[in-house]
């Protein structure tokens, strides 16, 4: 299982999602965002290479507080033909530069969460090391074929067809949970 390392990122992942967000079909913003995550969880790569967050950010820089799904992978070197997913490098304390990319483009990524659905991958916590996390589950585990779709802007609820739930906390902080990624 993964190590979720107590140590600093330069750039941190808000500030490079925060430069990121605003040229996204799917931001609804009027200004520069304000996140604050509220949830997410991790997948493992069975190789050890890629990082892999799924992170559930409110963007408070209005009254709306509208709710992001914004998953990322963490690499040591840069996938090659992918620079319109890379949000750009950052320094880690423990193991230097990483390329961070908006997880849709990276394909480790994908074949982890084909396994994710089929069964064969376990989520784990977001920021504890070497746990589980048992909240997110799939509806209707089985075939990892079809297309993924990341849900961008997520709400609270069941969600119908072959889904991942995700948790988070809501803006008063009571625990929601709903569909973030879905197999079409």
């Amino acid at each position: 299982m993964g190590i979720i390392y107590a140590t600093t990122m330069d750039p941190t992942k808000t500030e490079l999602l925060t430069a990121w967000l605003p040229g996204q079909d799917f931001f609804v913003g009027t200004g520069i965002p304000q996140l604050e995550t509220l949830g997410g969880f991790r997948l493992e790569d069975p190789a050890g290479e890629v990082g892999m967050e799924f992170i559930l950010a409110v963007d408070r820089q209005d009254a709306e507080n509208v709710l992001y799904h914004l998953p990322l992978s963490y690499r040591g070197a840069p996938i090659e033909a992918a620079e319109e997913h890379l949000l750009g490098t950052s320094e880690h304390g423990v193991l230097g530069l990483r390329y961070i990319y908006d997880a849709a483009g990276d394909p480790v990524w994908q074949q982890c969460v084909r396994e994710l659905f089929a069964g064969r991958s376990v989520p784990q916590h977001q920021n504890d090391s070497d746990t589980s996390e048992p909240r997110v589950v799939v509806n209707e585990p089985g075939s990892s074929q079809g297309r993924i779709e990341i849900i961008r802007r997520p709400v609270a609820g069941t969600g119908q067809g072959r889904v991942v739930i995700g948790v988070w906390q809501d803006t008063d902080g009571i625990g929601q949970s709903g569909p973030v990624l879905r197999m079409a």
